[in-house]
Order: structure tokens, then sequence, then C-alpha cells
């Protein structure tokens, strides 16, 4: 069954499309970290601080907006088609004014008030990236999500100095005309996919849970980035930020395998191919395993050395730079825990177990973040991956019968 599943993989293209997902992602981490690199060299760590407390502020309300509707196309799309994409793109909508309103009521800061109808956008292009992802159309979706929409915002951010002067506002205009360019270009690919709009309960019924889930899993990435704006300052945001980007890197595999197998999951669950699901979730963990823990020996040997490119203030994160490196890597080692479980009707287990992390990660973070600034929520994000992926894996196990390593 191996040889004949491995060929039946290629000739659906299935490795083709994990290389597409690669370059694209690297290639968005990389302008990513590129974009980090020249604002906070021409603006300062505080300017760069306070963008990323305020784009942060942004993802988060963003999953509420989006409501689960992007993980319920790539589940649905296999099934129906386009049948729910106009009424997935009507409700996000909806969601994304009703928010937006709701933050100028409530948020006093300037900058990020400027930046809340980011939530719109944000949104939109979730949803766009679940019909190019369903579409097997993952590298036409980051040609310009990975590098036509980050060299418009590195360009315009150079660009505005000499303009404008060193203003943090260059940072909000970049990110704006970058981001409208990337959704008028993908509505403009995906016109066809948009047709009368049908709604369902059993739709949204399955769409509930994950939205919860993924509400907990962003607030559990960048509730010590919201926690250490509030707690310390703009420049330890700023700081901490780097070290997050640094170590996130390992888990762009794990995100970049999981862009091209959640539609596989859906696919092979309908058609009840359970053997083969097995067989590219065991192989694939392991290799990423692999390579996670490869990136982390790098990190311990070189992280000093990495971090200085950004600028002699930022080797404070060297400590939170570790700390975050080793729960990226058990989150990449197990593997697409949750995405097995949600592209195969049960998105409820994700949805308890990120609760539970979450309220670990706050309870630690208001702990570790007076007595241990920075280094203490990276501990405490080290802890809460941990746990969430451990949990994750057991379950994963139980359920499909599973044992991707030796012992465990």
């Amino acid at each position: 069954m191996g040889i004949g599943f491995s060929k039946k993989i290629k000739s659906n293209q299935f490795f083709k499309k994990i290389i597409e997902s690669f370059i694209g992602k690297f290639s968005f981490v990389l302008f990513t970290m590129l974009f980090s690199l020249i604002v906070t060299r021409l603006y300062g760590p505080q300017v760069f601080g306070l963008y990323t407390y305020a784009f942060t502020l942004v993802s988060i309300l963003m999953v509420f907006a989006k409501a689960g509707l992007d993980n319920g196309l790539l589940y649905y799309i296999p099934k129906v088609g386009s049948k729910f994409i106009s009424f997935s793109f009507l409700i996000s909508t909806i969601l994304s004014i009703i928010i937006i309103l709701v933050g100028l009521l409530f948020i006093e800061n300037d900058f990020t008030l400027i930046m809340l109808p980011l939530i719109m956008l944000l949104t939109l292009e979730q949803l766009f990236f679940s019909i190019y992802r369903s579409n097997e159309q993952i590298k036409e979706y980051y040609i310009v999500n990975g590098i036509i929409s980050f060299i418009i915002r590195i360009t315009i951010v150079t660009i505005l100095i000499p303009i404008i002067g060193n203003e943090i506002w260059n940072v909000a205009i970049a990110v704006y005309l970058s981001f409208l360019f990337s959704i008028s270009y993908y509505f403009f690919q995906c016109r066809d996919s948009f047709t009368k709009i049908n709604y369902s309960r059993t739709y949204l019924k399955y769409s509930l849970p994950l939205v919860l889930s993924a509400s907990m899993a962003i607030m559990i990435d960048k509730i010590d980035i919201i926690m250490i704006g509030n707690m310390l300052d703009n420049t330890s945001v700023g700081i901490y930020q780097i070290s997050a980007q640094i170590a996130n890197v390992t888990s762009m595999l794990l995100i970049i395998f999981n862009t091209v197998f959640a539609p596989k999951i859906s696919k092979l669950y309908h058609q009840n191919k359970i053997d083969d699901l097995r067989a590219v979730y065991i192989k694939s963990t392991k290799v990423l395993g692999l390579i996670s823990l490869t990136f982390l020996i790098g990190v311990f040997f070189f992280g000093d050395f990495i971090l200085h490119i950004f600028g002699e203030e930022v080797m404070v994160g060297r400590q939170s730079l570790l700390l975050r490196s080793i729960g990226q890597f058990v989150n990449v080692a197990v593997g697409s825990v949750w995405l097995m479980l949600a592209m195969t009707g049960k998105p409820k287990f994700q949805m308890y177990a990120n609760f539970i992390a979450f309220i670990i990660n706050v309870v630690l973070n208001f702990i570790l973040i007076p007595k241990f600034g920075i280094d203490g929520a990276a501990f405490a994000s080290m802890v809460t991956i941990v746990f969430m992926n451990i949990i994750g894996y057991t379950i994963v196990s139980k359920t499909f019968n599973i044992k991707a390593y030796k012992f465990f």
C-alpha cells in the first residue's frame, strides 16, 4: 500500500503543492522579517512596538469577525463546492463592521484606532485563502500574499520618510495600501466563486466551535504581546515580537504542510480513506519533528548572532527566543493534530483544549511578566504551547489509533 499510495500522492501533485506552499510561506516569513527589520532600523523599536501592539489587537479581533468560516469553507468546499462562499463573506463583513464600531467606542490609542478597519481586510483575506487552498491554487495566493504585498509595504515605508518624516503613520499607510491591493486582486481572481447567498444552520453550527477554538488560539499566541504592552512598554513589545518571529520560523514548516494537508484531510475523510490519512500524518510528523529539532539546536548556538542583526537593543531577547523556540519545537513535532480533528468533523476538542490553555497562559503571564519581563512571557508561552499540543497529540493518537514515534 505504501508504494501505491506514494504514487497516488505524486499523481495528485500533493508534494508539488507542499513545495509551492513552502516557497510561498517562506517568502511570507522572509518578507515579514524584512519588514520588521526595516521598520525597527528606520523608525526604532518603540515605533515597531506600537505598530506590533496595534496589529496584534487587530489580529485577535479579526478571529471573531471570520467566525470560523475560513475553516468551514475548507471543510465544505470539497463537499458542496462554492455554495457557502457568498454567505461566509456576508457574515464576516457584518461581524467586521460590528467589531470595528465597538472598538471605536472603547479603544483610546489613536494609532490603534486608525488600524481598526484592518479587521475587515484581514478577515476577507483569510476567507480568500480558504478558497485558494480548497482549489489547490496555493502558489497563486502566495505570489500576492508573500511577495507583492510586502514589496508594496516595504517600498512605501521607505520612500515616505523623506516625504513625511520618521512618523508611525507611514507604517499604517503602507499596511493599508498593501492589503487593499491584495483583497482587490483576490476578489477579481475569485469573482466566479460568488453566487447567491445560501443560508445554512448546519454550516454555522459546524463553524461555531472553530471560531471559539481560533479565538482562543490567537489569544494564546498574542495575549503575551498585549499584556507586555500594558504591563511594560512599547520597546519591550518590539523586542519580544522580534524574538517571537524568529522562534516562529520553525512553525512555518507546520503551517506550510497544513496549508496543503487541510483540504487533503477533508477529501480523504469524506472518501473514507482513513488508512491513507494515517499514513500521511505519521510520515509528515516524523519529518517535521526532525527538522524542528534541527532548528532548535540552531537557535541555541546562533541565537545571539540572529538577534544582533536587528540591533543591539534586541539582544536582551535571547532568553525569550530560546524559550519560545522550545515551545514551537513541540508544536511542530506533534504534527497536524488539531487539523486532523477539525477536518474530520471533531472541532470541539480543540475548543476545550484551547480554552484551558488560554487560562493557563493568562495566569502565567500575569504572574511572570512583572517579575521577569519578556522572559516571563516567553516561559508562559512555552508552557502553554507544550501543554496544548501534548493534549492534541494524545487525542489524535487514541482517536485514529496512531503512533507517530517509537515510544509514544
